[in-house]
């Protein structure tokens, strides 16, 4: 009776959000396939074929190096004339926790991703859009989970072993090339929060914020779970950019581990709520010729429609400790959060773009009643081919920290109190990381890595000791990735 009560209670929160996405996608997709080609047909002779959404510098590649391998007997260029492009992208790596955690150990993680582009200009005129398909597949150790206990995971690859369509989606270029439109299954962590300093670091996230992760339904729409959105981008110059992104509120709904509930990565739900997160980016002295140094300024925010529970109350204000409480928790009608990034070159070599020190820092905040985690922040330095002959080499310093919520910490002292026994109120969890980036070969690198992990899970009680009068130790991690580019 209880879970009925409950489930009742959270599914209310969220049909409003669910009608709303429905009847978005709806109408997004509608216009998009039906009017799309006949919008840029008709913008065609404004849009210049440089404004394409799909027009990115290409990542360094071994394909080059491998003769008849790397371009199938001359099959693979033709294909790319002709506007249809493949990549596979393979991470394997190694970690090993020395000391501390919930137990020292050594584990691998690999993943690969398989993708394809299609300029749909070149293969059915319809212009200024492109189609984009990746797929995953994983070698999950869930190293974390196993070895340190820690909310912040080790690896951004790792994750639960299986083959799953990833990101699935068609981008529209508009008004001469200002502004995309991009919908189907979407990944908010591959456009939103994200530091161009910080893709370095290996650790999760240092990629997709820990109080994103910890806070939002199934950890949000981020690897490995995509899931239906549409996403538009508009840029009215060259330095300004504005981004508003609308999902499916919950990638994987019900009871258990996220992964396993949307395993395939073809659940395609549009009836969980809604994710709604928007940005905006402002890029200063980009130009070469500039007197002060480049950086940019991201600022942003999201709202889930989703009801979340309290982290300390029951729905008749008694602590979810208390023995007379019914475990059923208060109820927030949705959740949101606001975030900030700043990324800073402070020192740029002679004659280069990107070479040189840079610097970044992200903060982000959420309410404390229905979250976990209430405020983050991380930030570090890079050094990119500081070294001399070693130009696509880079090594950086960064940090990370994650602090429980009030009420989450509030929850801690009540089950100490009505237990009358020892039981440690959580603060927060800190981490180091310094990694060196070492290229072997163009689209082949070596990646040494250190992480030290202060108050892993936030100062949990440890689960290996029988006296439960230890919380999990401080742990230093050691690892190593490889990374081929295809």
């Amino acid at each position: 009776m209880t879970g009925s009560v409950a489930d009742r209670l959270a599914a209310r929160g969220s049909r409003n959000g669910a009608l709303l996405m429905r009847s978005l996608l709806a109408g997004v997709a509608a216009v998009a396939l039906l009017g799309a080609p006949a919008l840029a047909a008709d913008m065609s002779t404004k849009a210049p074929a440089a404004a394409e959404p799909a027009a990115e510098e290409a990542e360094p590649s071994i394909a080059s190096q491998l003769g008849w391998l790397g371009d199938w007997g001359g099959a693979r260029t033709k294909l790319a004339d002709a506007g249809i492009q493949f990549g596979v992208n393979y991470i394997g790596e190694v970690w090993s926790n020395t000391r501390g955690g919930l137990g020292t150990g050594t584990a691998y993680n690999g993943r690969f991703q398989f993708t394809m582009d299609a300029d749909l200009n070149k293969l059915f005129h319809w212009n200024n859009a492109t189609f984009h398909v990746s797929a995953l597949q994983i070698q999950g150790s869930d190293f974390s989970g196993r070895f340190l206990g820690n909310i912040m995971g080790v690896s951004n690859v790792d994750a639960l072993s299986s083959t799953r369509l990833f990101e699935l989606y068609i981008e529209q270029g508009f008004a001469d090339g200002k502004a995309s439109l991009r919908f189907g299954q979407l990944s908010a962590d591959s456009e939103f929060a994200i530091s161009d300093n910080d893709s370095l670091f290996l650790k999760s996230t240092f990629g997709w914020p820990a109080l994103f992760a910890a806070d939002l339904p199934s950890g949000g729409p981020a690897y490995p779970l995509a899931t239906p959105g549409v996403r538009l981008k508009l840029m009215p110059t060259d330095n300004f950019s504005v981004m508003l992104g609308l999902f499916n509120g919950n990638p994987a709904p019900c009871c258990g581990d996220p992964q396993e509930e949307n395993k395939n990565g073809l659940n395609f739900l549009v009836d969980e709520g809604v994710f709604v997160i928007g940005e905006a980016a402002y890029s200063y002295n980009k130009d070469a010729d500039a007197k002060w140094l480049p950086g940019t300024l991201k600022v942003g925010g999201w709202y889930n429609s989703n009801s979340m529970p309290n982290q300390r109350y029951d729905i008749f204000g008694l602590s979810l400790a208390n023995p007379d409480t019914l475990g059923i928790a208060q109820q927030s009608n949705g959740d949101y959060s606001f975030y900030a990034i700043l990324d800073q070159m402070i020192y740029r070599k002679p004659g280069t773009k990107d070479q040189g020190i840079g610097i970044f820092g992200r903060v982000s905040a959420a309410p404390n009643a229905q979250n976990s985690i209430s405020f983050y922040a991380d930030g570090g330095i890079n050094f990119k081919g500081m070294v001399p002959g070693r130009e696509a080499d880079s090594f950086g310093v960064a940090f990370g920290t994650s602090r429980v919520s009030s009420y989450a910490r509030g929850l801690d002292q009540d089950i100490a109190l009505y237990t009358a026994s020892y039981y440690p109120v959580r603060g927060s969890e800190t981490v180091l990381e310094a990694t060196y980036s070492f290229e072997v070969t163009p689209g082949f690198t070596i990646q040494p890595d250190f992480q030290y992990i202060w108050n892993p899970g936030g100062g949990v009680l440890d689960p290996n000791d029988p006296t439960g009068l230890t919380t999990i130790k401080n742990a230093a991690v050691f690892g190593v990735r490889t990374t081929i580019n295809y």
